[in-house]
């Protein structure tokens, strides 16, 4: 089945419609792109109606703007439309009852006032036969001509913009900006276990456009932070920050408003449907930890182990990082790398401690028990509890034991194996004390805490 539109009306849209010329997409981290295009038009004296193509689906229209990039004072905005009513055959006919319809059947040409149409029938008034009504079966109708577009209706999205001039302008900008959704990033490290304190961490950033449209040589921005949008039911999250997309850890970003703003150092081309890879950090050696921690409060009788960093220039980082999975690896023997674990790293400001889970203990086990409960005042209860820790490990295993509070307390007495021992208090709730396990030991922190209400 052919429809064919003649092209004389569409020709002329063509003609006034102004050529993508430069194209700048900013990029927030909530699937949100706020695209801005330069067109290069001429403008008459009078009354001009500008059709601009390619432009995005389902644009956020209340943010549409047509500017003219030069001070032209005498140029008034009649008004801005977004015309995303695509074109099918059903609303291709529904547009064009009551009009002047043709198409082909078998061996005859049918001509007439389209006067409906269902899933079965086209109801026809033949154009020789006014006033009558044919009923031709709708399969097997095909070169189906239309005499134009129909008002209202669109082969692609485009923009209409209406505006009256003072005087003529030759090859004039003319910027269109819009927010909408379909092109999102996220960030990736890959972290390389070089000894005992060290770890080469490269970054990357991952652009991907959901959109049925192409941005040639398109100028990339990233906005780190959750801009609030009125209607947004979604839970803002604490503001995250990201680095510059650039080989040099040196650089430290610029803040706009209370957000970062980073360019993307060079032009790049982002095609429909495609994800592009561009360079976050790295590669950069940061000095790191290999940690062990155990958190009663999980109930699990694991001990989880950490790869830790600080985000400081004198460490080998010192910028500020985006959200994103960290993957961590080491050679063997062999030269062969393997992977190690992964956890997901959170926004990370300079100055930043990053603590990464990545797997859990095969060689040290743990044994968790509150061993004695008493009430000592009306208002007061004191509980015993022991933390056993055995290791089948052939080097010292220093452990951080993470404990959970509650209520008014109070660390009366604590114990590794003999000897006292302190504990940091993390916030109002949470303790840390940090033990050292000899090789193929077993040994037990013992605290007692008091409990006031």
């Amino acid at each position: 089945m052919k429809t064919r539109l003649f092209t004389s009306l569409l020709a002329v849209a063509l003609l006034t419609s102004a050529l993508l010329a430069q194209v700048s997409l900013t990029v927030y981290q909530r699937d949100l792109v706020l695209i801005t295009d330069t067109r290069t038009v001429d403008l008459i004296k009078g009354d001009n109606r500008l059709v601009f193509k390619g432009i995005a689906p389902g644009i956020y229209q209340p943010t549409l703007r047509v500017t003219p990039a030069d001070n032209l004072s005498d140029v008034k905005t009649i008004e801005v439309n977004y015309e995303d009513d695509l074109v099918n055959q059903d609303r291709l006919w529904h547009k064009y009852l009551d009009k002047s319809f043709e198409f082909v059947k078998g061996d005859s040409t049918y001509k007439g006032i389209l006067r409906n149409f269902d899933d079965k029938f086209i109801y026809l008034e033949p154009e020789d036969h006014p006033g009558s009504l044919s009923l031709v079966e709708r399969s097997g109708a095909k070169d189906m001509t239309f005499e134009a577009l129909p008002e209202g209706l669109a082969l692609r999205p485009e923009v209409v913009w209406n505006v009256r001039c003072g005087q003529a302008h030759k090859k004039t900008s003319v910027e269109i900006s819009y927010l909408t959704n379909g092109i999102t990033w996220q960030a990736d490290y890959a972290a390389y276990v070089l000894g005992n304190d060290r770890v080469r961490l490269t970054g990357n950033l991952t652009l991907t456009n959901n959109l049925e449209m192409d941005f040639p040589e398109a100028r990339v921005d990233l906005i780190a932070g959750n801009p609030h949008r009125t209607g947004d039911a979604r839970q803002l999250s604490d503001q995250q920050e990201l680095t510059a997309p650039e080989t040099k850890t040196e650089a430290v970003g610029q803040r706009f408003f209370e957000y970062r703003h980073y360019p993307v150092p060079d032009r790049t081309s982002l095609h429909a449907s495609q994800s592009k890879g561009l360079p976050l950090i790295g590669p950069v050696e940061v000095k790191a930890q290999r940690g062990f921690f155990y958190d009663g409060s999980s109930g699990a009788e694991e001990i989880e182990i950490h790869l830790v960093f600080a985000n400081r220039k004198d460490a080998g980082l010192g910028i500020a990082l985006p959200e994103g999975d960290l993957l961590l690896y080491q050679a063997d023997k062999q030269g062969r790398v393997l992977f190690l674990g992964e956890d997901q790293m959170k926004a990370s400001s300079p100055g930043d401690e990053v603590d990464l889970v990545i797997g859990k203990a095969f060689d040290l086990r743990v044994d968790r028990n509150r061993v004695d409960h008493e009430r000592i005042g009306r208002n007061r209860t004191r509980d015993t509890v022991e933390i056993v820790l055995v290791s089948s490990r052939d080097q010292a295993s220093p452990i951080t034991i993470r404990e959970r509070l509650y209520g008014f307390w109070d660390i009366t007495q604590a114990t590794w194996g003999d000897k006292p021992v302190t504990h940091k208090v993390k916030d109002a709730n949470r303790i840390e004390f940090d033990v050292n396990l000899a090789p193929g030991a077993t040994d037990t922190l013992r605290y007692v805490v008091e409990y006031g209400y």
